[in-house]
């Protein structure tokens, strides 16, 4: 199993998803990180760990309070507390913080969206090998196992449809998650240079 990403957003990131995630859920984004990772590399994908690294951790953070939206689908919430996070770090260019917006918007839809980037296509990919088991054999079964034994599934199933379930408030927050860009108003992503 590869390392983390050693870099100071991917040690703050950790810190806050850490905090505000239960175990399973944790467990699930970890999960993800290291199934992208794994699935990228068997695939030649060229793509940046730290980037699937950061949608990795937030794209469920949204099911949580303080980064619930009400009325709008979780993953909005989980995009813009990435999007606040990274805002922080001038260095952080704002087209980059789009695309990983981006990513974590458009990951509950059925199929991968590789039209909106490679860790797009890799976090969706990754979070339907957890969550259905699809495609789950395109990754080495030894790796796979090193992963399941260091960040258990335990109750994750039905600890996810409890969330996801929570966070229907509204039509909006239902039909947002398969078209994101119908909740998106003209603040959601940043200004590009």
């Amino acid at each position: 199993m590869n390392a983390v990403p050693d870099t100071k957003l991917a040690k703050e990131a950790l810190h806050i998803v850490k905090h505000a995630l239960s175990e399973n859920i944790f467990n699930h984004s970890m999960r993800v990180f290291y199934y992208g990772i794994n699935y990228g590399k068997r695939k030649d994908i060229q793509f940046i760990e730290e980037e699937l690294y950061l949608v990795s951790l937030f794209h469920d953070l949204g099911f949580y309070h303080p980064f619930q939206i009400k009325g709008k689908p979780f993953q909005m919430g989980s995009s813009i507390a990435l999007r606040d996070f990274l805002v922080r770090d001038s260095k952080t260019d704002p087209k980059r913080i789009n695309a990983l917006m981006e990513a974590i918007d458009f990951h509950f839809q059925f199929k991968p969206r590789w039209d909106k980037g490679e860790v797009a296509g890799l976090l969706q990919t990754a979070a339907h090998m957890d969550v259905l088991g699809k495609n789950s054999n395109s990754i080495d079964q030894n790796q796979k196992k090193l992963i399941l034994k260091s960040y258990p599934k335990k109750r994750f199933f039905l600890e996810f449809n409890l969330c996801l379930l929570k966070s229907f408030s509204n039509v909006n927050s239902v039909t947002g998650l398969l078209f994101p860009e119908r909740c998106c108003d003209s603040t959601h992503y940043l200004k590009e240079n």
